[in-house]
């Protein structure tokens, strides 16, 4: 082979060897670019992942912590109410019924000492069968403003017929 032929070879082989570089180098570019890709998308589903796994976990426990929550009829409501008010009346009269209080002041008047003392009997004074008869005169609407908002303000784990899904419907 002559010289110059050799050195074409040689130029072509070079530029054989550089177009091959350069493919070569195309493809660690993309591969790289894919990979970018590839990373900034699992770091965002890695992310949405941790979302979801604390919504999840948030749900489980509210699902664990919060019981369904039963509705009591009305009517229920207010014969319970009403009977708790007779319960209270019963233990303040059965408290009070057959007791004395004795009612005693001394006061000064110059150099004198008044004196005034008095036994009343309970019994005499009270009209515990109009007490006890009070829980039945108790109107429903008294009894249901009573109750409106009753469980979500106590927290009961129960809402009220008629009477709490009122509400409900409003904040809606």
């Amino acid at each position: 082979m002559n010289p110059i032929q050799e050195s074409k070879n040689e130029l072509e082989a070079s530029i054989r060897y550089a177009e091959n570089a350069i493919s070569s180098a195309k493809q660690t570019i993309e591969s790289m670019a894919t990979y970018q890709e590839q990373t900034g998308r699992e770091a965002t589903l890695e992310r949405e992942v941790e979302k979801l796994k604390a919504e999840l976990d948030k749900l489980r426990l509210d699902k664990v912590c919060a019981p369904t929550m039963p509705v009591i009829p009305k009517a229920v409501a207010i014969a319970i109410f009403r009977k708790g008010v007779q319960l209270g009346i019963a233990e303040a009269v059965s408290e009070l019924e057959g007791q004395t209080i004795n009612v005693c002041e001394n006061e000064y008047c110059g150099d004198f000492e008044v004196t005034f003392a008095r036994d009343i009997h309970l019994d005499d004074e009270l009209d515990f069968d109009w007490l006890r008869g009070r829980a039945d005169d108790i109107g429903e609407t008294f009894v249901l403003d009573c109750l409106s908002n009753l469980c979500a303000d106590n927290k009961f784990e129960c809402r009220i017929h008629g009477v709490d899904d009122q509400e409900e419907k409003k904040n809606d």
